[in-house]
């Protein structure tokens, strides 16, 4: 018996029909299934979500005190490096983190160049010209001593190449009441004084370093203040205070000191062996 051929085509378009309709309504099950579970893990999850947000906050936190753990190891390095500077010229005083200049330099009362010294005063008691250039030798020499170590620092492959140097020369005078006005007393001439050596080293040497790649000078003056001081010679004898006080500090990359201060107490939970307390803050 032979088949209609219209007849085997309408039952094939009908049948294929009906099976695409099948699987239209199946999907559509299926993605209202889905809906509605997803709908019900996101209500299951909600209590959890305030823990991952505050684990990505942490984790954010440990990446940042990472970081500023390196620099900080960095920074106790270059100290440690700095530590070693001759000590024929300094004295590295480890509470303050200051290079106590060693070369005693005292000035005539209310001078502050280095050719106004005691030794240079021929009415003083202590007139010697030739000790005044040898004191003028040996503080050209320091400046020398200076310049080098930064030199090293920045040449030392090991540490970050992106680390700036602070160099504060810090002048301090005896605590012996020169206080004529608010222009001339031992707070300005402390500041007088250090400016001083800055320029002596700059003319009389080619020491400047404000020139230096990497490096930014800061004056001071402390007068009869700052610390460390010097123990009295006698109770009318204080002329170990005139003298010079160099603070190198390593400045790596952007690092402020809010930043330092913020984050103090995180450095002594990570360090708790670390004399913390010993940096300037």
């Amino acid at each position: 018996m032979r088949r209609n051929k219209d007849t085997d085509n309408g039952f094939f378009w009908l049948s294929y029909s009906d099976l695409m309709t099948s699987m239209f309504f199946l999907m559509f099950i299926l993605f209202i299934v889905g809906v509605v579970r997803f709908s019900s893990l996101k209500t299951q999850l909600k209590p959890f979500e305030k823990y991952i947000a505050v684990i990505e906050q942490q984790k954010e936190e440990i990446q940042r005190l990472t970081a500023f753990k390196d620099k900080y190891e960095e920074i106790m390095a270059i100290y440690k490096a700095v530590d070693n500077i001759d000590p024929e010229y300094f004295e590295f005083n480890k509470e303050y983190l200051k290079h106590i200049f060693r070369i005693q330099v005292t000035y005539q009362t209310g001078k502050y160049k280095l050719n106004e010294l005691r030794q240079d005063a021929s009415w003083s008691e202590a007139y010697n010209p030739a000790e005044a250039e040898t004191i003028r030798k040996h503080v050209v020499e320091a400046g020398e001593e200076i310049k080098r170590t930064i030199m090293k620092l920045q040449e030392n492959d090991s540490l970050n190449t992106n680390i700036k140097y602070l160099v504060v020369v810090e002048g301090q005078a005896s605590a012996d009441g020169y206080n004529r006005n608010e222009y001339l007393n031992n707070n300005v001439l402390s500041y007088q004084r250090a400016l001083s050596l800055h320029e002596f080293w700059r003319d009389y040497a080619g020491i400047d370093f404000t020139k230096m790649p990497g490096c930014e000078l800061v004056i001071a003056g402390s007068g009869e203040g700052g610390v460390p001081r010097a123990p009295r010679l006698s109770q009318s004898d204080d002329s170990q205070n005139q003298r010079f006080l160099i603070h190198i500090v390593p400045v790596i990359g952007d690092i402020h000191l809010s930043e330092l201060s913020n984050t103090r107490e995180k450095i002594i939970n990570t360090y708790p062996a670390t004399n913390i307390d010993s940096i300037s803050w």
